[in-house]
């Protein structure tokens, strides 16, 4: 986002902030797309911890806390 659109979306959340209406309200009322809405507000609050997550070691997808290998058991299926 540019310095401009964010100054706006910080406008605008400060407007929903203190309105007090739910968001699905407040975007219907401003004509705002309630998804771009969600998005812009979880951006800014998560950029910072989805750039540190990115250097860290891709983690495995099968945790293995015991250190045992990965075993693969036969399934069989009547039909």
């Amino acid at each position: 986002m540019t310095d401009p659109t964010k100054e706006r979306w910080k406008t605008i959340f400060t407007d929903f902030d203190s309105s007090g209406l739910s968001a699905v309200e407040y975007c219907r009322q401003k004509g705002i797309n309630l998804q771009v809405f969600y998005h812009s507000r979880w951006k800014p609050k998560n950029s910072a911890a989805r750039s540190k997550s990115a250097c860290r070691d891709p983690l495995s997808p099968f945790p293995d806390p015991a250190g045992s290998e990965i075993r693969f058991v036969p399934v069989f299926l009547k039909s």
